[in-house]
C-alpha cells in the first residue's frame, strides 16, 4: 500500500526525514535494517521514559514550594510538575512564559483576575503570561504537568472544532489583605509584598478574558480517522511549540520510522485502558530529541488510550530530579532500554525484596 506521497509505508525498514515536523520537507530511505534500534549509549541527546508519580515533588509537603522543571531549552522552554496537596499561601505571576497546565489527578482551581476556573483529570489549562493566580487543591492527591512556553499560545480553531473551550466569568472581588505576589522570572523569584491581593477587580470592561480550559477526552472524540500525521491543537505565535493529540485513533498503518530534524517530542500518556506500544501506565512521561530516530507504536488500538504529544524547536534537557526519576527508552515501542541502567537497578532491587 502507498501513502500520498506513492511511498511503501508498509515496510517496517522505511524510513522519513522531516523539516519542519510534518509541514515542511521530507524524504523516505529503505534502509536494510530497523534505523531506530540501538544497543548502547553515552551522553544527553537519549530517549528516555518516567513515571510522574516517581518524581520527588516538593509542593506534596511545602505549600510554599512551586512547581519544579523536568525539562528544560536554553531559550526558556520548560516542563515542569506539580503535585500540589495544600492552597498556594501567595499569588505567583510568569513574566517570561504562558504556562499551559495538564492536569493528570485532583481537581485544582485556578483562580485568576479574569475570574476563577476548577479543571480536572485530563484538562489544559492555559495561564498567560503575566496573569496573577493561585492555585488551590480541591481533591487530592494532583498531578500536574506545566508547559512553559516562551511565546504566546493561540488555540487552532480547526483542530478544536467542536471541543468546548471554557474561559472563566470574571466576577468582582474584594480588595482583600496583605498579600505575597512571586514574579517568576528567568534569574528566579522577585518577591513583593501587596498591600492588597493582586486578583481583586471591581468589573470586566471587555476584551477577550485571556486564561482557558479544554479536555483532552473531548478532543480525541473529534480526532478524524486516517494515516496522515495530527493536527497541532495548540501552537505557540512562533511555531516554536506546538500541541497535538496523540489519543488511540483508526488507522491502518503504523506512523512511519520518524526522524524529527527540528522538533523534540514529549508523549504523556494520561490514560488506557488500552496500551500504546510499549507504555501502560498512566503518568507516563516520553521524550525523543530531535534527529534521534524512531518508529511511534500503532495508535489503531481497540481498547482506546489518551496521550498528547508536545513538540519543542528547543533541545531539552532533564533535570537532575528528572534524570533521578528517568529510564533509558527504546525509540521502537517507547518500553524501558534493555540497557537502562535505572531499569536494573529498579529490577534488581524488587528481586532483592523477594
Amino acid at each position: 500500500m502507498m501513502d500520498h506521497n506513492g511511498t511503501r509505508q508498509q515496510d517496517p525498514n522505511v524510513a522519513r526525514w522531516t523539516r519542519e515536523g510534518f509541514v515542511g520537507d521530507s524524504t523516505y530511505l529503505l534502509r536494510p535494517h530497523h534505523t531506530p534500534d540501538f544497543l548502547a549509549v553515552e551522553g544527553s541527546h537519549t530517549p528516555q521514559r518516567l513515571r510522574l508519580h516517581d518524581l520527588a515533588l516538593p509542593d506534596r509537603d511545602d505549600p510554599a514550594a512551586l512547581p519544579v522543571p523536568l525539562l528544560a531549552a536554553r531559550e526558556g522552554m520548560r516542563i515542569s510538575a506539580s503535585g500540589r496537596a495544600a492552597p498556594m499561601p501567595f499569588v505567583v505571576m510568569n513574566v517570561e512564559a504562558d504556562e499551559l497546565y495538564f492536569l493528570q489527578e485532583g481537581v485544582l482551581e485556578f483562580a485568576t483576575d479574569h475570574g476563577t476556573l476548577v479543571a480536572g483529570p485530563g484538562d489544559f489549562v492555559c495561564l498567560p503570561r503575566a496573569i496573577a493566580h493561585r492555585v488551590r487543591p480541591l481533591e487530592t492527591p494532583t498531578l500536574s504537568v506545566i508547559l512553559e512556553i516562551p511565546d504566546a499560545v493561540e488555540l487552532v480553531s480547526e483542530t478544536l472544532a467542536g471541543v468546548e473551550v471554557t474561559r472563566p466569568t470574571p466576577t468582582p472581588l474584594p480588595p482583600g489583605g496583605e498579600t505575597v505576589l512571586l514574579v517568576k522570572a528567568f534569574d528566579g523569584l522577585t518577591r513583593y509584598v501587596k498591600p492588597h491581593d493582586p486578583l481583586a477587580v471591581e468589573q470586566h470592561l471587555g476584551g477577550t478574558v485571556p486564561v482557558w480550559r479544554f479536555s483532552l477526552p473531548d478532543l480525541a472524540r473529534r480526532a478524524p480517522a486516517g494515516n496522515g500525521p495530527p493536527n497541532p491543537c495548540a501552537v505557540s505565535t512562533s511555531r516554536r511549540e506546538l500541541l497535538y493529540d496523540l489519543s488511540a485513533r483508526p488507522r491502518e498503518q503504523r506512523p512511519p520510522i520518524h526522524q524529527n530534524a527540528d522538533y523534540d517530542e514529549v508523549y504523556l500518556y494520561f490514560a488506557g485502558p488500552g496500551a500504546w506500544g510499549g507504555v501502560d501506565e498512566p503518568g507516563t512521561l516520553a521524550w525523543v530529541p530531535k534527529g534521534i530516530i524512531h518508529h511511534g507504536p500503532h495508535e489503531n488500538v481497540a481498547e482506546g488510550y489518551l496521550a498528547w504529544l508536545f513538540d519543542s524547536r528547543g533541545t531539552l534537557r532533564p533535570t537532575p530530579i528528572a534524570q533521578a526519576a528517568a529510564d533509558l527508552m527504546e525509540p521502537g515501542q517507547y518500553g524501558r532500554h534493555p540497557a537502562s541502567q535505572r531499569g536494573a537497578r529498579t529490577e534488581a532491587t524488587a528481586a532483592a525484596r523477594v
